[in-house]
């Protein structure tokens, strides 16, 4: 079973909704479990998994029933599990989203400027990677379109693929990624994604001028269960953003839901690729 994320922030969430209906402060819990406020800040944002030991603590500090308590301690000792594919690439991998996405039942990607990860060619990787660092060698450009092409595999998976909702700015189709042939590539990759009954890939067109989410990519990620809430993921040169909070992740998806109105609908946005396929080749 792998390390789960999700199962760490569910069980953070609980901690955390447990605490307050106890009327305890982090301060207090903290001093009760002889540690330091900062350790508990860092379990209830689910940055750091909790012993079992500590966590018997604390569930006997805030009083809870014994079918809450057997419920969370299975659910601590599942959520310290270590594991997962992605695990022989964490050297290249910064932070949590892969693990994040390999857990999520749906993405929502809106990208203004290059073709979304998980619909990439091993080529325009390529040249995404090498754009964006010059230094990094042959063979960790290598280990990172290996990810890149693993994370894609579960689009179609035929028990339970993951289901993909992208919009891409018609912006991305003109941006080469590499030379002629190797965006052609690309685009026509594109083309075969929207054929999958797992990808929604909509293009926003120049024409729909000024949109709500322009400007910048984000992910909107969705999990299987109710329990785990949404967690929207963005990156930049100053790094990896993760919004948890439930009012911030609103506002994505309403952005996102805006920019879909004004996007084209599937069949539109392949026509519109395969004219930019032709104009590339001519």
């Amino acid at each position: 079973m792998s390390a789960s994320l999700v199962l760490r922030r569910r069980l953070a969430g609980e901690l955390r909704a447990l605490r307050l209906q106890a009327g305890l402060s982090q301060e207090a819990v903290a001093e009760y479990l002889d540690a330091s406020a900062y350790k508990i800040v860092r379990i209830e944002n689910a940055q750091s998994s909790i012993g079992i030991s500590d966590l018997r603590q604390l569930l006997a500090l805030y009083k809870v029933d014994a079918e809450t308590r057997d419920r969370l301690i299975d659910l601590g000792r599942n959520a310290r599990k270590r594991g997962g594919w992605w695990s022989s690439y964490r050297d290249v991998l910064p932070g949590p989203y892969v693990q994040l996405e390999a857990e999520a039942s749906l993405i929502r990607n809106y990208q203004p400027s290059i073709v979304p990860g998980l619909l990439q060619t091993a080529e325009y990787t390529r040249a995404v990677i090498l754009a964006s660092n010059h230094t990094i060698t042959p063979e960790e450009i290598d280990r990172r379109i290996t990810v890149r092409m693993k994370r894609q595999e579960r689009l179609r998976d035929t028990e339970a693929p993951l289901e993909l909702h992208a919009l891409v700015d018609e912006a991305a189709l003109h941006r080469p990624g590499g030379d002629g042939e190797a965006m052609t590539a690309q685009l026509e990759a594109l083309i075969d994604a929207a054929t999958l009954p797992s990808v929604d890939l909509r293009i926003l067109p120049y024409v729909a001028g000024i949109h709500a989410g322009i400007g910048y990519p984000y992910v909107i990620l969705t999990f299987p269960e109710p329990a785990d809430p949404d967690v929207v993921f963005c990156e930049g040169h100053a790094g990896e953003r993760y919004f948890h909070d439930a009012q911030e992740v609103a506002g994505f998806r309403a952005d996102f839901l805006s920019t879909a109105k004004v996007s084209l609908d599937r069949d539109a946005s392949v026509t519109l690729i395969k004219r930019t396929i032709r104009e590339i080749r001519t």
